[in-house]
């Protein structure tokens, strides 16, 4: 985001692994339209070589000009697991590197916000390096990140929560050559598409709106 002339920027980026995360962000850039009226300039990043070092969203981070750094990250990385949970990064944990930077909590908290309007409560998780929001959280930058999950098992509680299987896994195609379109659980793709636009609007047309 700029800061002094240049206009802020609220960036959406994903992890490449499951193109779920693309196809919402597509899809909320064609709603959004070229020259839309917003407060806020957004910018929509899709990231190569996640699974390389995160080399994709790291060059672009170190990339920015002095002065032209977003003003807060929202990351999508595996939007559509068969047996989906709804996780909810930023604001949590005991270290910055959990937490994310100052502001991430206010980010974390309209995606929360956003999904309790389709009738989802979100599950708060800590960030754990492993994604594009990396570079952003070390940058200083304040970030939330949304998944579905992935290799490990829902519990009891969650499937309770959020209708699903216990001790079956997030997404058994993971990294695996079953990962296809078929695969893409839709009513999660949906939900989450609704509360990544909710939010991406909210920061785009209010100051008022912004992390601290």
């Amino acid at each position: 985001a700029g800061v002094g002339a240049a206009p802020v920027r609220v960036y959406a980026g994903r992890a490449p692994m499951v193109l779920a995360g693309v196809a919402a962000l597509l899809e909320i850039a064609v709603r959004l339209g070229g020259s839309p009226a917003v407060t806020n300039a957004v910018r929509f990043g899709f990231w190569g070589s996640e699974e390389v070092n995160l080399n994709g969203s790291t060059s672009y981070v170190r990339s920015l000009p002095a002065g032209s750094r977003p003003l807060l990250y929202l990351n999508l990385d595996m939007l559509g697991s068969p047996n989906a949970g709804y996780f909810l990064q930023g604001g949590v944990g005991e270290e910055e590197s959990e937490t994310g930077p100052p502001g991430s909590a206010d980010v974390a908290r309209v995606v929360a916000e956003q999904l309790a309007s389709v009738g989802i409560t979100a599950e708060a998780t800590t960030f754990d390096e492993a994604s594009d929001y990396a570079a952003f959280v070390d940058a200083g930058i304040p970030s939330a990140g949304i998944l579905t999950g992935d290799e490990d098992e829902m519990t009891p509680a969650e499937a309770r929560q959020w209708n699903g299987r216990p001790g079956t896994v997030f997404d058994s195609c993971y990294h695996s050559a079953c990962d296809r379109i078929e695969n893409v659980n839709t009513t999660a793709l949906d939900r989450f598409a609704d509360a990544t636009a909710g939010t991406v609007a909210h920061f785009a047309m209010s100051d008022d709106a912004l992390p601290n």
